[in-house]
């Protein structure tokens, strides 16, 4: 049975994996503000011949964006003079993610779970053509999912913490995952040291080889004191000054933003605090971001978000078009996913809750305390509620 079981959950990644190839060509790239931003970076590298943060402009960038996800695409400008290979790669990634979630799965809860989580991963709407785009969530998760993987094979955890440490190069949330790997080896009686080790000399190496070549110890984004002193005063006048300072590097500005928040959190504590829930809410409210994938229009479209946005669904409905009919099943999976993770809690032991609980824990307190809230920000946590959600599934249905 678990041969069988194992050998059918081979085949359904495999016609996944073909499934994102067909839909990036049959959908072509979709042009998020963020991916377009990332792609004119990485344009101005290639006119410079140099690689991201170009070392002479260091002074002129009023924030650093995610340097694994621009670089990148400035690899396969450099290689090919397009991003279409690296969407392709970025296909291959997604189908390799899902079988590094269904294996995660197996080694926590067993191939039977295993199974029902991977059915749940697929059957998911906004898991299809996220990779039509540079964005830097996909290439994210499975560096993520792949530290994971390695992490809970003893020989391998030193590269599950390298593994870890180059996504945070791709978007700087490596910590959120790291921990909760840390605890679950803690709880195990695992030798911790491991992951940190594989960390640790990543972070030194990319810092290390962007010193050498801008003289600044750069290996994760600088954007989050920025966004958070932003969003926080309503992009106050000194807030942004400070992207006016052509006599500051990315670093000092950063610095700058940091110092502005914490004196703004000493003046304004209540109102801190009071944003946190509107935070937490616009994080969780809908799961509608991917399905910008499959408007026909896109490439002409100025807000793409429009299409799909709870607003736009609510006043349009019934009379929908195909994409938006689609968003709105997306929602009912995604609204089911949350409940039964919230409720398979009820069930929860420690060897196998530990760790997705920890890492949508962590993850969501980051947002709230030192991050704002967008609905792009939960889809990493997503496979996570799926190994909730089907762990509730599978004793439900007394599977296991």
């Amino acid at each position: 049975m678990q041969n069988s079981s194992r050998q059918l959950s081979i085949l359904l990644i495999v016609l996944f994996t073909l499934a994102q190839l067909v839909i990036l060509f049959l959908f072509g790239y979709t042009p998020y503000p963020d991916s377009e931003g990332y792609i004119s970076l990485a344009e101005e590298c290639i006119a410079n011949k140099d690689w991201y943060p170009i070392a002479d402009k260091i002074n002129n960038y009023p924030f650093l964006w995610n340097i694994g996800a621009i670089n990148a695409i400035v690899l396969s400008l450099k290689l090919c003079h397009s991003v279409v290979p690296l969407l392709v790669i970025y296909a291959l990634m997604k189908g390799i993610t899902s079988w590094l979630f269904y294996a995660i799965t197996r080694r926590l809860c067993g191939s039977q779970t295993a199974f029902i989580a991977l059915i749940l991963y697929l059957i998911y709407p906004a898991n299809y053509g996220e990779c039509t785009s540079t964005l830097s969530e996909l290439p994210f998760l499975f560096f993520c999912m792949l530290g994971i993987w390695l992490s809970l094979h003893k020989q391998l955890c030193v590269f599950g913490g390298a593994s870890i440490a180059i996504a945070n190069w791709f978007r700087p949330m490596g910590i959120v995952f790291l921990i909760p790997v840390i605890i679950y080896l803690f709880y195990t009686k695992r030798k911790i040291w491991h992951p940190l080790v594989g960390y640790v000399a990543v972070i030194l190496l990319i810092g290390s080889m962007s010193y050498l070549r801008t003289g600044l110890f750069l290996y994760q984004a600088k954007t989050g004191w920025m966004a958070l002193m932003d969003y926080s005063s309503n992009h106050s006048h000194e807030s942004m000054m400070v992207r006016e300072r052509a006599d500051w590097n990315v670093c000092q500005k950063d610095s700058a933003w940091q110092s502005l928040f914490i004196d703004w959190v000493k003046d304004h504590p209540k109102e801190y605090i009071a944003q946190m829930p509107s935070k937490l809410v616009n994080t969780y409210v809908s799961d509608n971001v991917n399905m910008c994938t499959f408007i026909p229009d896109k490439q002409d479209t100025d807000y793409m978000y429009d299409k799909v946005s709870m607003g736009t669904l609510i006043n349009s409905f019934p009379r929908l078009s195909a994409v938006q009919w689609l968003t709105i099943l997306n929602l009912f999976v995604y609204f089911a996913l949350l409940v039964t993770s919230v409720v398979s809690l009820f069930y929860f032991r420690r060897d196998t809750y530990l760790l997705p609980v920890n890492v949508i824990v962590l993850g969501t307190l980051l947002l709230l305390f030192v991050g704002h809230g967008e609905t792009r920000f939960h889809i990493l946590f997503m496979p996570f509620f799926m190994i909730l959600s089907s762990m509730f599934i599978a004793k439900y249905i007394d599977y296991e």
